[in-house]
C-alpha cells in the first residue's frame, strides 16, 4: 500500500515536470517567434534602386552629391567671415546683435545639412547603420536640429526687421527696443524655437534587422506612421509652417515695403529742398544711383526670400515616405532643399555687394597682420582728406550730424544704409 502511494506521488511529480517543461518550451518558442518577427532580414538601400524611378539616382547624385556640397561650402565660408566682421569694434549696436545671431544660426543649419545630404545620397531613406547612435541621430535629430536652426535664423531676421521698421517708420515712439533687451532676446529665441520644433523629433523611429540569418544586427529608420497620422501632428505641422515660414514672409515683405516707401519719400523731400536752395534743376547722379540701388535691394531680397522659403512650406506639409517613390516629388524636394540652403548661404556675398562699410571692415580685418607689419616698416601713414561721396553701409541707429541723417534699411538677411 505504501509502495502504491509512493509510486503515485512520483507519477504526479513527473507529470508536473513534464507540464512545466512543455510550458517552458512553449514560452521559448513564442520568444523565438517574436524575435524572428522583430529581427528581420534587412532591405538594403541598394535594393530600393530597383523599385524607384531610374532617373532618381542621377538626380540624387547631382543635387546632393555636387550642387548641395558646393553651396554648403560657400555658405560656411561666407557665414564664418560674417561672424568675424560683425564682431569688430565698429560693428556695435542692436542690429549687429541680431545679425550675429542670424549668421550663427545659418552656419549651424548648413553644418547640419551636410549629414542629411550624405544620408540621402548614400543611405537613401531607410539607411543602413551599424551604430545605434548614428541611427538615432538620423531618425530623431537630423530634421529637428536642421529645421530648428533655420527657424532660429528666421526669428532673428524678423526681430532685426521689426527693430529697423520702428526706428525708420516710427521714430521717437519707442524709447526701448521693441523686442526687449537684445542680449536676452537672442537667447530666448533659440530656446523657444527648439521647444516648438521638439514634436518633430518623434516623426521617425529605429528598426533592427539582419544582413543575413545569424549575421550582425543593422539599424534602420522608418516613419512613425501612427504618430504622423494623429490629429495632433496634422495640426502641428501646419502651425509650424505658419509660424516659421508664412507669417515671417508676410511680416518681412510688409516691413520692408513700408521702409522702402518712407525712404523714397525722404529722398524726394531732400531732393526738392536741395533744388530749391541751389536753384538748379541738375540732380546728383550718385544720389539717384544710391536710391535706385537700395530700392532694388529691398524689393529683390524680399522676393528672393519668398521664392526660397515658399517651396519648403509645401514640402514639409506633404513629406511622406509614400511620396518619395515618385520622381516629380523627388525633383521638387531637391529643388526646395537647394533653394533654402541658398537663402542662408548668400548673406555674406549680399553684404559685400551692397555695403561699403562691410567691405571696408572685411578688407581691414583680412589685411590686419600684414598691414601692421608694413606700417611698422614704413612709419605712420599719411592722412588723407575724406572723399565727400555717398556710401552704402551697414548701420545700427539713425545718426544726427552735420551731414544728412542716415536710415537703416533691413532686408531679408541683409541690412543697408542710405542718406535720408
Amino acid at each position: 500500500m505504501n509502495n502504491l502511494t509512493k509510486n503515485s506521488g512520483k507519477c504526479r511529480c513527473v507529470k508536473e515536470r513534464v507540464t512545466e517543461c512543455a510550458d517552458e518550451r512553449g514560452r521559448s518558442k513564442m520568444i523565438d517567434a517574436v524575435n524572428a518577427t522583430e529581427i528581420r532580414i534587412c532591405l538594403l538601400p541598394e535594393e530600393l534602386d530597383i523599385m524607384e524611378d531610374p532617373r532618381t539616382p542621377s538626380l540624387r547624385r547631382i543635387s546632393y552629391g555636387i550642387i548641395l556640397p558646393t553651396i554648403c561650402g560657400l555658405g560656411i565660408i561666407g557665414n564664418i567671415l560674417n561672424l568675424i566682421v560683425l564682431t569688430r569694434r565698429n560693428m556695435r549696436g542692436i542690429a549687429y546683435i541680431y545679425m550675429r545671431g542670424y549668421s550663427a544660426a545659418a552656419l549651424l543649419a548648413i553644418f547640419f545639412c551636410i549629414p542629411f545630404a550624405m544620408r540621402v545620397l548614400i543611405h537613401k531613406e531607410i539607411g543602413r547603420w551599424n551604430s545605434w547612435a548614428q541611427a538615432f541621430y538620423h531618425a530623431h535629430l537630423e530634421l529637428f536640429l536642421g529645421n530648428g536652426c533655420l527657424g532660429v535664423g528666421v526669428m532673428m531676421l524678423v526681430a532685426l526687421t521689426a527693430e529697423r521698421y520702428v526706428s525708420v517708420c516710427r521714430p521717437g515712439q519707442y524709447t526701448r527696443p521693441l523686442c526687449g533687451p537684445p542680449h536676452i532676446t537672442v537667447i530666448l529665441i533659440p530656446l523657444a524655437t527648439f521647444l516648438f520644433y521638439l514634436p518633430s523629433a518623434f516623426r521617425g523611429e529605429i528598426t533592427t534587422c539582419l544582413l543575413t540569418p545569424g549575421g550582425p544586427v543593422i539599424y534602420q529608420k522608418r516613419e512613425n506612421q501612427s504618430y504622423l497620422d494623429s490629429m495632433f501632428y496634422q495640426v502641428y505641422k501646419v502651425a509650424l509652417e505658419i509660424v516659421f515660414k508664412v507669417a515671417p514672409t508676410i511680416l518681412l515683405a510688409s516691413f520692408n515695403l513700408r521702409i522702402m516707401l518712407v525712404y523714397r519719400r525722404s529722398c524726394d523731400r531732400r531732393r526738392r529742398m536741395t533744388l530749391s536752395r541751389t536753384g538748379s534743376s541738375d540732380e546728383d547722379p550718385r544720389t539717384f544711383a544710391e536710391e535706385r540701388r537700395l530700392v532694388l535691394l529691398l524689393g529683390s531680397t524680399s522676393i528672393l526670400f519668398l521664392v526660397c522659403v515658399s517651396p519648403m512650406v509645401i514640402l514639409n506639409v506633404t513629406l511622406r515616405e509614400s511620396n518619395l517613390s515618385h520622381y516629380p516629388y523627388q525633383l521638387f524636394r531637391a529643388l526646395a532643399n537647394l533653394l533654402e540652403v541658398i537663402n542662408y548661404s548668400i548673406t555674406f556675398y549680399i553684404y559685400c555687394l551692397f555695403s561699403e562699410d562691410f567691405r571696408n571692415t572685411l578688407i581691414r580685418t583680412l589685411q590686419w597682420p600684414w598691414r601692421k607689419t608694413s606700417q611698422e616698416g614704413r612709419g605712420p601713414p599719411k592722412k588723407r582728406p575724406p572723399l565727400p561721396r555717398p556710401t552704402t553701409t551697414i548701420t545700427t541707429t539713425t545718426t544726427t550730424t552735420s551731414t544728412p541723417p542716415t536710415t537703416a534699411i533691413a532686408t531679408p538677411g541683409h541690412l543697408a544704409r542710405a542718406s535720408v
